[in-house]
């Protein structure tokens, strides 16, 4: 396993599933691991629109960013951002204005920690 993660800060605990990486995985992104499949999966059972919801909400985000990058907006602020996943706001932003920069911020280490290492070589993207 430590192969496996090798890229994965010491301090994330890889045996308890991550929203952030549960959402990811709903939403068909790679960031995730077996302990968030279980959860997800476990979520879809109980409520089999909760994938469809995940897209939505995604969809409206996307909805959103275009709306405010094609009004001239250069600089964005994603609170309670989660981690970077499936088509994150930074990629959304810059298919419209490549220069566009966006701030992620979070409080939950594993999204934060996740977001650092998505985010270590993208220009004009950060996460606090």
């Amino acid at each position: 396993m430590s192969a496996q993660v090798s890229w994965i800060p010491a301090d994330i605990d890889l045996r308890r599933a991550s929203p952030a990486r549960v959402y990811d995985y709903l939403l068909g992104g790679n960031w995730n691991f077996d302990v968030d499949r279980v959860m997800a999966q476990q979520a879809i059972d109980t409520m089999p629109w909760v994938r469809d919801l995940a897209r939505y909400n995604r969809q409206f985000l996307g909805r959103a960013i275009r709306f405010c990058a094609n009004s001239g907006v250069r600089q964005f602020l994603d609170l309670g951002s989660g981690m970077p996943t499936a088509k994150s706001v930074h990629e959304m932003a810059g298919e419209i204005h490549p220069d566009s920069r966006v701030v992620y911020v979070d409080r939950e280490p594993v999204a934060v920690a996740h977001s650092e290492l998505i985010l270590a070589d993208v220009d004009g993207a950060d996460v606090l």
